[in-house]
């Protein structure tokens, strides 16, 4: 049996936070082979065309403020937009602005709460009283939910929060608040999160108002997101080709199967039947496939990764003439669980991200609840249609349709989570020269998943070198 090839590094996993570990160490000089088990690059990273239309089923933005992720596009010269439009949320089946002021998925402009029709009455009241609910002062865990209700009240989060929070983890199970949103458990014991906000500039010492500044030059002012021109894929696109130039290997198609540790380095066992070796090894998979493949070596690696919790998702995509609807200039909408039907939100991406449909053509993605994630194909397609149209008056026939599921590809940051992760890291001291990434663990925008892929990446190149 000929001996297995060997490389500085070995990267499991080709999604993005694979593949920017990947072309990390390539970068810096390390040799480096990936292996991924799908036939394709870029994880959730994934965009369909067809006939004009071009829609992200995954991720369709990045944070900008979270500078990571532009960056690396900057990097690999892929252009990138700001995106259009701002959100709105639906109530007894009428759609509303998405209240300004928003920090961290829960409001933060008294104002803009009071006067937001997106919220009844008695909900507005009980979210203004927020600033005098006392803060915890104790540092336990708390799901999202129980601090979103005890911070703002059921209404706020049954109308606005949740159908937010929706949208990335799905509100359907204890999402952890230390996990997820940090920031907000430190700065409840700063005081409270709603203030009154001036719109106006103040007055000159003449009592004149100044005149309104010039906006900054930047093109994303406006919006706090952007994404690639092309699509999300070409930004994984690029990054492979970057590894590849840089020597890098990559092999799809191929599962690993087990990774063990003998004095001369790392060997993972793959589903062929063929083995790598590496003297370094980042495994940036999804929780589940990372636990099995690490089980045989360590069952405390194993374990915190295994309780990792997954969501599913089915996304349907539907392109239409839009001569004959009324579509919202906006970017979106969430619809909160207590509105029922079978849709969780719509994004607009011909409103979006301009150029992504024809023209005389929008185009929409329709997330539907987890209930509909083993519903057939042609029930998913009647779902979201018929939301469409009853939220735009459309009354044609879909010019073109997609449906695409994503089974197990969520990570939900529960209860427990920052327990699990450092179970993790306390088990990963005793194993010099392996590393895990992914949005599995800390942060699932793509800033994050960038950040910490590179963080763990450099940790190897020092362990190489020493």
């Amino acid at each position: 049996m000929p001996a297995a090839p060997t490389t500085d590094a070995l990267v499991l996993g080709g999604g993005v936070a694979g593949l920017a570990a990947a072309r990390r160490l390539a970068a810096r000089g390390a040799t480096v082979r990936l292996v991924e088990a799908t036939d394709r690059l870029g994880g959730v990273v994934r965009t369909l065309r067809h006939g004009g239309f071009t829609a992200d089923v995954g991720p369709d933005v990045f944070l900008v403020r979270k500078p990571e992720a532009a960056r690396l596009a900057a990097e690999l010269g892929v252009t990138t937009a700001p995106a259009h439009g701002r959100a709105l949320v639906q109530r007894d089946g009428t759609l509303h602005p998405l209240p300004a002021g928003l920090s961290g998925l829960v409001p933060g402009d008294l104002a803009e709460i009071l006067k937001t029709p997106a919220l009844g009455l008695r909900a507005k009241l009980r979210a203004a009283l927020e600033p005098w609910v006392r803060a915890r002062t104790d540092d336990t865990d708390e799901s999202l939910e129980a601090f979103a209700v005890r911070r703002f009240g059921r209404g706020a989060w049954d109308g606005l929060i949740e159908p937010l929070l929706g949208g990335l983890y799905g509100a359907d199970a204890p999402i952890s608040l230390r996990a997820t949103l940090p920031h907000l458990h430190a700065r409840e014991r700063e005081g409270g999160f709603l203030k009154l906000r001036r719109s106006a500039r103040p007055p000159d010492r003449r009592g004149q108002a100044l005149a309104p500044q010039p906006p900054p030059a930047s093109p994303y002012a406006a919006s706090p997101f952007a994404r690639p021109v092309e699509g999300m894929d070409a930004l994984t696109d690029a990054l492979a080709r970057d590894l590849r130039r840089r020597g890098g290997i990559v092999e799809t198609g191929v599962r690993a199967l087990s990774v063990s540790r003998d004095p001369s380095g790392w060997r993972v066992r793959l589903a062929n039947g063929t083995d790598r070796r590496s003297e370094a090894l980042l495994a940036a998979l999804p929780a589940p496939a990372a636990s099995g493949v690490l089980a045989g070596l360590d069952a405390a690696l194993s374990a915190p990764l295994g309780e990792i919790e997954m969501g599913s998702a089915t996304v349907v995509i539907v392109g239409f003439g839009s001569q004959t609807a009324r579509v919202p200039e906006a970017s979106g909408w969430l619809v909160p669980r207590r509105e029922g039907g079978p849709v969780q939100a719509v994004t607009m991406l011909s409103r979006k991200h301009p150029g992504t449909a024809p023209e005389g053509h929008d185009l929409a993605r329709v997330f539907l609840r987890p209930a509909f994630a083993h519903s057939a194909q042609n029930e998913a397609r009647a779902a979201a249609v018929h939301h469409l149209r009853e939220r735009t008056g459309w009354t044609g026939e879909p010019v073109w349709t997609a449906v695409h599921r994503w089974t197990d590809a969520r990570p939900r940051y529960t209860l427990g989570h920052p327990e699990r992760l450092a179970a993790l890291d306390a088990a990963l001291v005793r194993h010099p020269g392996l590393a895990i990434a992914g949005a599995s663990l800390r942060g699932v925008g793509l800033p994050d998943v960038i950040a910490r892929a590179h963080d763990e990446a450099d940790a190897l190149l020092s362990s190489l070198s020493r």
